[in-house]
């Protein structure tokens, strides 16, 4: 559960909002998705120049299991998480038959520790209390984020709502953009939206920018994909980086991928190994 510090916080914050955060481009401001639009836009994130660069899919695995450096430099963001340090190791584990993810901290004053998540359950493992089971938002949402953070790359194009956006110049570069929603074109507050930035000679995702609704309606942020290399005959990006602007010198939350591997042991048998033994065993 959120601390009542967080309440208090999240409510000031709610009162200072300014509505709901719209990611569309004014010339995408019609409600009845355009056919060809989808189907352009779907053609930039799926045949990129570059075909080692083209998405793969996370169905083919059961399970991925990333080992990253979490590194946060915005201590008022990370407040809002279970994460106490400003850089962590973690071995992050993902189950996509069971709509399922675990954390485990492998450096730090938590380390051994694991957070899971099973659908929207979330849980901790730990070798004193094994496997315990609550309620905790704090949690659930930073492995949420975490997740959808690693996964985007490859998840943008099963979309329903994929709109082509034109050519647009950021930072002295130029890029496709493709706008992505669900539900409906328009800016609901319990929809999040993204607009994508592919450059153009590659096809590579390399900006993203974001709402996250189930946080703040009003909260918009950027996503910035690079070190691309290879894994599984794929490309993907080794360094994803949160921002609040495109423009911002200093990041507010960065994961650095060290290894994406198949996992030896599923994670259910990571469940057993760590629970406690039954008394008198």
């Amino acid at each position: 559960m959120f601390h009542s510090k967080n309440l208090i916080l999240l409510s000031l914050l709610l009162l200072l909002s300014c509505g709901t955060a719209d990611l569309r481009p004014p010339h995408l401001s019609y409600e009845k998705v355009d056919q060809d639009l989808k189907k352009k836009g779907l053609a930039v994130v799926t045949n990129p120049p570059i075909k080692e660069l083209t998405p793969g899919d996370w169905k083919e695995y059961k399970q991925v299991q990333f080992i990253i450096k979490d590194v946060w430099h915005s201590n008022f963001v990370r407040f809002f998480t279970p994460i106490k340090e400003p850089e962590l190791r973690m071995r992050v584990h993902l189950d996509f038959e069971a709509d399922a993810m675990q954390v485990e901290f492998l450096g730090g004053e938590k380390k051994g520790l694991i957070y899971g998540l099973e659908k929207k359950s979330t849980y901790q493992i730990s070798a004193d209390t094994g496997k315990a089971y609550s309620d905790d938002t704090e949690v659930r949402i930073y492995l949420e984020s975490l997740r959808l953070y690693l996964t985007l790359p490859w998840k943008l194009k099963n979309f329903p709502i994929i709109q082509y956006s034109g050519q647009k110049q950021k930072l002295d570069q130029l890029y496709e953009v493709v706008y992505f929603t669900s539900v409906q074109m328009n800016a609901t507050a319990d929809t999040d939206q993204y607009l994508g930035y592919f450059e153009q000679k590659s096809g590579a995702l390399e900006w993203l920018e974001f709402t996250y609704r189930e946080l703040f309606t009003f909260y918009q942020g950027v996503l910035k994909y690079g070190f691309y290399e290879p894994w599984n005959g794929k490309q993907y990006p080794r360094r994803i980086t949160i921002l609040d602007r495109f423009e911002d010198p200093d990041f507010v939350h960065e994961i650095r991928i060290e290894k994406i591997e198949i996992p030896v042991k599923p994670m259910e048998e990571v469940d057993k190994v760590l629970e406690l033994p039954e008394m008198g065993k």
